[in-house]
């Protein structure tokens, strides 16, 4: 008779246990990988899509910077606040909402209201808190959009969106799940990534951890000028 080789049992539980050592050194960069593709994905189609209800708005209503987007309260606004979220809100249903496809009621309220918790910038610090007032806007591919103004200028405000990712699933931070385009009315109502401005070095500042929440938006730019892809030297 033929000696049988076979593995003793103790020789398939080191072979089980290197697998699975193996698979727990490898499962979350595969996750992770996983996770920047999607982001990056689904942020390009809301750009795409913010195009084109923007083209599609623009045929209706004309030339996109004759568009009523200056504030009519004065130059001094604070964006977090109602009034900020009342402006926006005629803005976007006038604009935007109508050509978009979108699912439920959009709405203005309470973030926390909505659903959405606190967001944070990558160094911890709260961002955008719950307790402020957005227009929010659910697309069907799970994004959130959440219309604001930007305040800050001196001679006019800007409409901001605000683009959620994964809706009104955490982490909720800032350049992890959290985005910003603006509308620039100065240069024909263009739709620009936050951190626009910036080259990419700078903007791999802005966005690693140790950098502001406010900084932290740049990641958008980085992104789309990464060809929307999410570059191993991304600050996650």
């Amino acid at each position: 008779m033929k000696k049988r080789n076979a593995f003793t049992l103790a020789e398939v539980l080191i072979t089980l246990g290197i697998i699975g050592v193996v698979a727990a050194m490898t499962l979350p960069t595969l996750v992770q990988k996983h996770q920047k593709k999607v982001i990056a994905t689904r942020l390009k189609q809301t750009y795409s899509q913010l195009y084109q209800a923007l083209n599609m708005a623009q045929a209706d209503y004309g030339d996109m910077k004759n568009w009523d987007v200056n504030d009519n309260y004065g130059t001094s606004i604070d964006p977090d606040n109602i009034q900020s979220s009342q402006m926006a809100e005629v803005f976007a249903e006038k604009y935007f909402t109508p050509y978009l496809k979108h699912i439920g009621n959009p709405r203005r309220d309470k973030l926390k209201n909505l659903g959405y918790t606190d967001y944070n910038g990558k160094n911890g610090v709260v961002y955008i808190s719950a307790n402020n007032n957005g227009y929010c806007l659910e697309l069907p591919n799970g994004v959130s959009l959440i219309f604001g103004y930007d305040g800050t200028t001196t001679n006019y405000s800007l409409p901001i969106i605000f683009v959620d990712i994964n809706g009104k699933a955490k982490p909720n931070i800032v350049g992890r799940d959290l985005f910003m385009f603006t509308l620039d009315s100065v240069s024909n109502m263009k739709i620009l990534p936050a951190g626009h401005q910036y080259d990419r070095t700078k903007l791999l500042q802005r966005c690693s951890s140790s950098a502001s929440c406010g900084a932290n938006l740049g990641c958008t730019a980085l992104i789309m000028k990464d060809g929307w892809e999410i570059k191993d030297d991304y600050p996650w």
